[in-house]
């Protein structure tokens, strides 16, 4: 048996005495005047210590705990000076709903709300006033809408007359807004009433109620009746 292990057995034991030897060089080499269990007791004085020993087993024995901040979310909005200054109807008119089927299969407020996802900046939640004049006419509130939308521009930067005059559709013959011969209007409710007044009377009630029909007397843009019919779809879709 040990005839069979010999060759393993010099191998350990050659090896055991180079670490020893190594172990023995580096002791005389570099630490020739200090201990080696120097580092050992230098430990176990310092946990001794009873301020160190008391620290360590706080430490190795505090329950560890988290704090988490939550933040609480509301879904209203602080109104500011600003807002006020900026959105006249900040805060949405009354509807009177009675239920009724109005438009596209939609009652006044389905329709207003409806219509106030497509009516940005000065524009916010004036829907209202669309849909309550068409439940008294039936116009077209999908075209009332895309007209203003176009001609305001409010989707982008409103225009300086829709801004400064309350002129929602590009309407001249009606005071002077600045310099030029646009249309100016008191309120922002009475240029929206004025302008669907004129596109009933103007237009719904004659049969020029599309796009199309209205552009040779409402625009000199040939793209006119293009861009308004793009609105419309958007309008719809939202």
């Amino acid at each position: 048996m040990f005839s069979k292990y010999k060759r393993e057995i010099i191998i350990l034991s050659v090896s055991f005495c180079m670490c020893i030897s190594i172990v023995g060089i580096i002791k005389l080499a570099f630490f020739k005047d200090k201990s080696l269990i120097e580092p050992i007791e230098k430990v176990e004085k310092y946990y001794n210590n009873s301020n160190a020993k008391q620290n360590y087993l706080e430490a190795t024995t505090k329950k560890i705990t988290t704090t988490t901040t939550v933040f609480a979310t509301t879904t209203e909005t602080e109104k500011t000076d600003e807002d006020e200054e900026d959105y006249q109807y900040y805060d949405a008119p009354e509807i009177e709903e009675d239920g009724s089927i109005i438009y596209d299969g939609l009652t006044i407020t389905e329709l207003t709300n409806k219509l106030n996802r497509s009516l940005p900046s000065y524009l916010t939640n004036t829907g209202y006033f669309f849909a309550e004049y068409t439940k008294k006419t039936g116009l077209n509130p999908y075209l009332s809408v895309a007209i203003v939308l176009l001609e305001t521009g409010c989707n982008w930067k409103c225009s300086y007359i829709m801004v400064n005059c309350n002129n929602i559709g590009g309407l001249k013959g009606h005071g002077r807004c600045g310099n030029t011969s646009y249309s100016t209007y008191d309120s922002l409710e009475e240029g929206i009433n004025s302008y669907l007044d004129i596109l009933y009377n103007g237009y719904m009630i004659k049969g020029l109620d599309t796009p199309e029909k209205m552009a040779s007397t409402y625009a000199e843009s040939p793209e006119w009746a293009r861009k308004v019919n793009t609105y419309i779809e958007q309008i719809k879709a939202k």
